[in-house]
């Protein structure tokens, strides 16, 4: 169909790139009042931040401003929301041309965001708090950290991911693979869940079908357990503990943590990680999840199929290659 979403570049288009063009593209996207530096290592952080004034403190303010877009202003803090999806939720099918036969589908709605900001500016704290009327004082300042979003997505997220493997994989068999994953943004308000499976051609609307159960039963007619959050916990935390014995995941949490646009991420969420996920109830996860667009009417779903290219002789057998969507995270997390 030409859609180029599914094509691959050609070499006609990477040979036109010019060297003007690449310079353009990413000189534009290095202005000094947009940096900022995370270190996390073995060092002494005296001689480090001689060699920060020596190699970036040297950088003259207005340095690629001729390369800055005009009209464009890249100092301001003010990110809009995700598209607002249109409902009710639309089904698409799609074939792509492969040797292998093999399908995906996909189950996506909307999410907040990382920090717990929905789409249209609401955040996850205040609408679990507008809708317990029963809360304590204590469940109102636990709900008041601004960890309390990112932790009760991060548990949710684990459980999804459970609950799917369980019914979709072990109990129904239609899949070796299903995951739930969210787009994670920072800065932009709202994001999207993803539920990726993979299946046989044959196999794949009914996995699809299972899929929306899962997450309708989640909702409604099988809440979240006790015995699903403390296991939920044990996985996250124990995971937040394997990974910051890695410089890289302390950079990550450090990034951002002095943006105005991340209001929500400052020095407590790395040091009351432990305690807030602790704290967790199965009723803040309840309430969590009636934050995200999981009705029927509000789903968006698609499952693809391969077909043979004309001319290809079917030699019967089933080849197992990677396709998207099988890592863990799904097709819209890097």
């Amino acid at each position: 169909s030409g859609d180029e979403r599914f094509l691959s570049i050609d070499v006609d288009t990477v040979n036109a790139v010019t060297l003007d063009d690449a310079k353009n593209a990413v000189m534009s996207q290095l202005m000094p009042s947009d940096i900022e530096l995370s270190l996390s290592g073995d060092f002494v952080v005296n001689d480090v931040l001689d060699m920060i004034l020596q190699y970036l403190g040297t950088v003259p303010a207005d340095a690629n401003s001729e390369y800055k877009v005009e009209g464009k202003d890249t100092t301001s803090n003010n990110f809009s929301g995700v598209p607002a999806l249109q409902l009710p939720g639309k089904h698409l099918d799609l074939e792509l041309e492969d040797s292998d036969p093999r399908a995906v589908a996909y189950v996506a709605g909307a999410a907040p965001n990382a920090w717990g900001f929905l789409a249209d500016g609401s955040t996850v704290a205040q609408r679990v708090s507008d809708a317990d009327k029963r809360a304590s004082d204590y469940d109102k300042q636990r709900r008041a950290h601004p960890l309390f979003a990112n932790a009760a997505l991060s548990l949710v997220s684990e459980i999804a991911n459970r609950r799917l493997f369980s019914t979709v994989r072990e109990r129904k068999q239609l899949t070796y693979d299903a995951n739930f994953s969210l787009t994670g943004f920072e800065r932009m308000n709202g994001g999207w869940f993803l539920v990726t499976v993979t299946a046989s051609k044959e196999k794949a609307q009914a996995a699809l079908e299972a899929c929306k159960e899962t997450l309708e039963a989640m909702q409604m007619s099988n809440p979240i357990s006790p015995d699903n959050l403390e296991s939920a916990k044990r996985v996250v935390l124990n995971r937040h503990e394997g990974e910051l014995r890695t410089s890289q995941y302390w950079a990550t949490m450090m990034s951002g943590i002095q943006e105005e646009s991340v209001p929500l991420k400052g020095p407590l969420s790395v040091t009351d990680f432990h305690a807030v996920i602790e704290s967790m109830t199965t009723r803040d996860l309840q309430l969590t999840l009636d934050c995200m667009g999981l009705d029927d009417a509000e789903l968006y779903t698609a499952i693809g199929k391969t077909v043979q290219p004309e001319g290809l002789v079917d030699d019967g057998i089933v080849k197992a290659s990677p396709m998207a969507g099988m890592g863990r995270g799904g097709a819209l997390k890097g």
